[in-house]
């Protein structure tokens, strides 16, 4: 049988051969959006990965320290803790004024975005230390958001009394991530229900602060008032330069030293 020479030695035409190159365009197409999309998600988790550990040492850190305030080298057994200022007494000098824990903001920020304490951290002297005397630090501790970092007060002299004073050092890598919110309360915010507790004399209760209740006129001079400070915070943050990759995380904490005081007239 003769073969005819045309047939034998025909190769590919010109239109198989284009469908041939954008079939294999859709492959390697396929295969470059696979692989892209797999290092996107991966980039994700590790930016992710970073955020949360960020966040939570943050998170863990004001915990930890918030939860002693108060704190007061003296108050062992038969000490008296009762504030009475007006009738020359002072129990507990890290619950007394601007030693006491209070929640304001730096300027700027937002409402609610530093919290200012005290407590006996630097030798349990029983004594507020203000950083005057030589050989002692000060006393005076502290959170705040600070244009999209946190910043820590850390045995700050008695000067440090408000969120916008010195004495500030920032905790956070604003290389790294960007707070977009940070929160105190003592009351219940957002997902957080508990709430700071008022005892009178102690045998009635509110589920509110005693300033509030005080206002409400449930106190009455010589009144004996207990507070047990709950602290609700929210912190929110996210990754530098990526709205995309988001965190919020909030937790409670019990003030372990109650605000003990009489109401004056």
């Amino acid at each position: 049988m003769r073969v005819n020479k045309y047939i034998k030695g025909r190769g590919f035409t010109l239109i198989e051969l284009m469908i041939s190159m954008m079939l294999g365009l859709i492959v390697i197409g396929g295969a470059l959006s696979i692989y892209i999309s797999t290092i996107k998600s991966s980039g994700d988790i590790v930016k992710s990965a970073r955020l949360n550990y960020n966040l939570d040492s943050v998170m863990q850190l004001m915990v930890n320290d918030i939860r002693r305030a108060g704190y007061w080298g003296l108050a062992i057994s038969g000490s008296n803790a009762v504030n009475d200022v007006a009738g020359g007494t002072l129990g507990n000098p890290f619950t007394v004024g601007t030693a006491n824990i209070q929640i304001a903001e730096m300027g700027g920020e937002s409402a609610g975005s530093c919290i200012l304490y005290t407590y006996d951290g630097e030798n349990s002297d029983g004594a507020l230390d203000d950083g005057s005397v030589i050989g002692k630090k000060g006393e005076y501790y502290g959170f705040r958001l600070n244009n999209g970092r946190i910043d820590i007060r850390y045995q700050a002299t008695g000067v440090a009394k408000t969120c916008d004073a010195a004495s500030w050092e920032v905790i956070t890598n604003e290389n790294l991530i960007e707070i977009t919110s940070l929160q105190f309360s003592f009351l219940p915010v957002g997902p957080l229900v508990a709430t700071t507790r008022c005892l009178k004399n102690p045998d009635t209760s509110f589920n509110t602060t005693c300033a509030l209740t005080d206002t409400a006129g449930s106190i009455t001079a010589g009144d004996l008032m207990t507070e047990k400070r709950i602290i609700n915070i929210i912190l929110s943050g996210r990754v530098k330069n990526d709205n995309n990759v988001i965190k919020t995380i909030s937790s409670s904490v019990q003030v372990r030293a109650p605000y003990i005081y009489v109401k004056q007239p």
